[in-house]
């Protein structure tokens, strides 16, 4: 019981705080993320992003849209993952860049010094630490409320906290059909 109320606590911190949500979104850049354009002409409806045109944040209004639900439910189907704590499974959505940079023992060394898991004496060690230290606690009820286009294959997948911060969720690209967890710096 007291491990459960522990994570519960964790999570809570975690994700009021925005410690593991990654960098905030500017509301003056939420608000002009996406511009409205037109597809270029051979677009087609079974590849939305084919020939869509990006020039910084330009994407047409449809193609947010489809893309939305598209993540909307990829969210879902990780937020299933990490609430039943299936490790395995989630490592499957994840980039090859995103596995090498959190199985780091430098970056995982310095992710244990978050005031969060430092006051439970937690050190991470490997990546499955840290989907169990910081993942579970922080994603496993996450909630799609925006998208912001990087270009055709990166998005950052945005989430309002309780303050009305927009915070960045996740920061997912499109590796032929299929979306993964990203990392970029």
């Amino acid at each position: 019981m007291k491990a459960f109320v522990c994570a519960w606590f964790f999570a809570i911190v975690a994700f009021a705080s925005g410690c593991f949500s990654g960098p905030e979104v500017a509301p003056e850049q939420q608000d002009a993320a996406v511009v409205a354009t037109d597809t270029q002409p051979g677009a087609t409806m079974d590849d939305p992003l084919a020939d869509t045109s990006f020039d910084g944040f330009s994407v047409s209004a449809e193609v947010k849209q489809s893309t939305m639900v598209d993540v909307q439910s990829f969210v879902e189907q990780l937020n299933r993952i990490i609430a039943s704590r299936n490790y395995d499974e989630w490592t499957k959505h994840l980039t090859p860049d995103y596995l090498a940079h959190y199985s780091n023992p430098e970056v995982l060394a310095e992710i244990s010094q978050d005031p969060a898991l430092k006051r439970y004496s937690l050190v991470l060690r490997t990546l499955r630490d840290y989907f169990n230290y910081v993942v579970f606690p922080s994603r496993r009820d996450s909630q799609v409320d925006d998208i912001e286009f990087l270009d055709k294959s990166r998005i950052k997948v945005i989430w309002i906290s309780p303050k009305g911060e927009p915070l960045v969720l996740y920061n997912l690209e499109k590796i032929g059909d299929t979306w993964k967890i990203a990392i970029w710096r």
